[in-house]
């Protein structure tokens, strides 16, 4: 079973084997992210021999039927080539040398998927089908990405837990008053009204009032807070 994770990936390191579309595609994400990528293969993309003359990729000439220790200390390789004969050596490479395996050739037997990814202003998600269908995958991201465009309480409400979880640290309440605070001022119909009014200084207010008189009541604080 695979398990949905956001992992930081500032100076890993990322082999993808294959040079053509999807390898391309996946090398230029992965570097973006900050990821040290090098690509194996006999035959680059033109945006892939621009990204290499740019110093954002490295570029490996070599047939992927004979890397091996080549991908020694890589954290996350890529398969991004059409055979998948060579997906069963990969798999055994992945365990020998310890690194994550995404197949992108084979949606059903890859150990890491790459989703589809959409967000805005503090909110990220990430979409899959798990191989069934990238158009309706892509329509989901459409989907999700236009209620984090329209819908504006989304944002006030988020910006007001922040601050409320911030001000509750700031202010020692201890972690289990902290729990059953959070679960109040969430549920709260009154923060949605003031959420939806877009006043975000009004909610800030509230749930500082609100985390006040609940520590209190819970034991979190003394008076006088």
């Amino acid at each position: 079973m695979r398990i949905a994770l956001f992992i930081e990936f500032q100076e890993k390191k990322v082999a993808v084997i294959g040079g053509g579309y999807v390898g391309t595609t996946r090398a230029k994400k992965f570097s973006e992210m900050g990821a040290k990528v090098t690509v194996f293969s006999l035959n680059f993309s033109e945006e892939l021999l621009k990204l290499g003359a740019e110093g954002k990729v490295i570029l490996v000439k070599k047939e992927a039927s004979e890397l091996d220790e080549e991908l020694k200390g890589f954290d996350l390789v890529v398969v991004a080539i059409g055979d998948k004969n060579l997906n069963s050596k990969f798999r055994e490479l992945s365990k020998k040398y310890r690194f994550l395996l995404n197949l992108a050739n084979d949606a059903e037997e890859t150990e890491v998927v790459v989703p589809f990814e959409g967000g805005k202003d503090g909110i990220r998600f990430a979409v899959t089908t798990e191989g069934k269908s990238g158009v309706v995958a892509r329509k989901v991201r459409e989907l999700f990405q236009k209620v984090l465009e329209n819908d504006k309480t989304l944002f006030v409400y988020l910006n007001a837990m922040e601050h409320l979880k911030k001000f509750m640290k700031q202010n020692e309440i201890p972690v289990n008053a902290r729990m059953k605070i959070y679960s109040i001022v969430g549920s709260s119909s009154e923060l949605i009204k003031i959420a939806e009014s877009g006043d975000l200084e009004e909610a800030k207010k509230f749930v500082e009032r609100i985390a006040e008189e609940k520590a209190k009541e819970l034991g979190g604080v003394e008076d006088g807070f």
